[in-house]
């Protein structure tokens, strides 16, 4: 059946998320619009024999609709439990960036502020279209990875050595934000501070303040905190950062 082979294929997929290249990731996704069609003609005929079953006696007829049910919902379950591990395993598949380095989504044990998660997926996309330097590559996965020293190290590296790259403000930032996974809030906030100094034109900005607000408030100046979301939310309105500064600037002022 349809229905079991996409069940089958999908077990593939999930099985090598650890190494999903770009286009495995396409198929998936592929793979995931058959699932959800398959997935509403399983529902729409378990409800048309529920239907019938309610006006039918019980004879062999509304016996065998009963069966039919039972095995389409079986079905279902089944095609419900292989799109939810899809999901998931889309969301962890890994990223191939042109240099090389694998990075996926940021796991949940790395601590960081808001701007760094909207950050992050704008580097996926980034990483899809191709062309980053390896060796920043190679600095975020490190810092996705949870080694803050050594992350902080190559990130410096590609700053120093790169300092006119458009990706030298990107790299800044996520010094900032290396330091503030660590819970120095003080040296994460001298580090995005830079991004503003020297990169005053640069798209990492709104990012750089919603993350300096976060630092700040985190390091117990609630004032400052909102200083610098204002200037988020005055300056860049419609950016995202600019939307979860809203939110914060509502929470401190409370």
């Amino acid at each position: 059946m349809r229905s079991l082979q996409i069940v089958a294929l999908l077990t593939v997929a999930v099985a090598v998320a650890g190494c999903t290249s770009r286009a495995d990731f396409e198929r998936m996704r592929r793979e995931q619009l058959e699932l959800r069609a398959s997935l509403a003609d399983l529902q729409a005929n378990t409800d048309t024999i529920k239907r019938t079953v309610a006006t039918t006696r019980e004879d062999d007829s509304s016996q065998r609709a009963l069966t039919a049910v039972s095995s389409i919902e079986t079905r279902v379950a089944a095609l419900e439990a292989a799109f939810k591990k899809l999901a998931e395993a889309q969301a962890a598949a890994p990223q191939m960036g042109s240099g090389g380095g694998v990075v996926g989504g940021l796991p949940g044990g790395v601590p960081r502020t808001e701007a760094a998660t909207l950050a992050w997926a704008r580097e996926l996309q980034a990483m899809q279209s191709g062309g980053l330097d390896s060796s920043y590559m190679r600095g975020l996965q490190l810092y996705r990875e949870g080694q803050t020293e050594q992350a902080i190290r190559t990130l410096r590296e590609f700053v120093n050595g790169n300092g006119s790259s458009d990706l030298a403000d990107n790299a800044q930032f996520w010094l900032g934000e290396a330091y503030y996974s660590r819970g120095d809030y003080n040296r994460s906030i001298i580090e995005l501070n830079e991004v503003l100094l020297k990169h005053p034109q640069g798209d990492q900005i709104p990012g750089a303040l919603l993350a300096l607000a976060t630092a700040f408030a985190n390091s117990g100046d609630k004032i400052d905190a909102r200083l610098i979301l204002q200037k988020l939310i005055s300056d860049h309105p419609n950016s995202d950062e600019a939307g979860v500064g809203r939110t914060q600037l509502n929470a401190l002022s409370n």
